[in-house]
């Protein structure tokens, strides 16, 4: 990947990625070549606000704007690649039209801009997505995010089978499992953490998606959560708990 950002520096990266330059950089053989797009499949990661907070480390500030109600984005990723370009940038004039549904689907919840959050993941994982025609360019990468979050809606999904957050009441595995199969036709890979006292917690929901975003791909390779994530697939003989939002005690929702 080092080879890549040369090669585009030579070439100069403030006006590498028009669209139009980009497409024809990026042929079919160039992309054989450097192994830039190798990649199968994509995790379309989201979170759950309600429970996000109570795993935290202790060093970040947890915030949730009364405008976050619903389950939020954290993720596209490409499977088995990483921080692909350095120089490919976003500004925030990327992002003109974008911006107002990315602060209400796609916040950051810590003691950071929702900007700087959305810089991390281009430079992380969009740059790497970019080599598709269908993610050629900043805007198509996070439009592309906030359409996946429509058509795999986690809230409607719930919704319509009778699952609401609850400090008291426990849902089976195997009951959120079938819901959103039902409703996605591809079972998610559910994902928890276990609080102080014991509960396991429905965290976050990571589907599979093939280059045309369709689910069901398996030869995911990586692209995983960072480093000393406390998050791991739910235990499927356990009862999960789906906390509710407690703007006032985020980090203990359900004391």
């Amino acid at each position: 990947m080092g080879f890549l950002c040369s090669l585009l520096l030579l070439w100069g990266c403030t006006l590498l990625f028009s669209d139009a330059l980009y497409k024809d950089l990026w042929d079919e053989e160039e992309e054989q070549k450097l192994g830039f797009c190798d990649w199968k499949c994509m995790m379309f990661v989201q979170s759950w606000p309600g429970s996000f907070c109570v795993f935290l480390g202790k060093r970040f500030n947890c915030v949730i704007p009364l405008s976050i109600n619903d389950w939020i984005i954290h993720g596209l990723w490409p499977s088995g690649v990483r921080e692909c370009c350095n120089c490919w940038h976003l500004f925030r004039s990327d992002l003109q039209g974008l911006e107002s549904q990315l602060s209400l689907h796609w916040p950051s919840l810590i003691n950071q801009t929702s900007f700087l959050f959305w810089q991390n993941e281009w430079h992380k994982h969009g740059s790497c997505a970019g080599c598709i025609e269908t993610l050629s360019s900043t805007s198509k990468y996070f439009g592309t995010a906030l359409k996946l979050h429509t058509l795999y809606s986690l809230d409607s999904a719930f919704q319509r089978a009778g699952i609401v957050p609850s400090c008291d009441r426990s849902y089976p595995y195997k009951t959120l499992s079938r819901i959103l199969l039902s409703a996605f036709r591809v079972t998610p890979d559910l994902q928890c953490a276990m609080d102080e006292k014991g509960r396991e917690v429905l965290v976050q929901v990571k589907i599979s998606l093939y280059r045309n975003f369709s689910a069901g791909c398996e030869d995911f390779q990586g692209a995983s959560d960072p480093s000393g994530s406390p998050y791991r697939p739910c235990r499927e003989n356990a009862n999960i708990y789906y906390f509710p939002i407690n703007r006032k005690t985020p980090r203990d929702p359900c004391p």
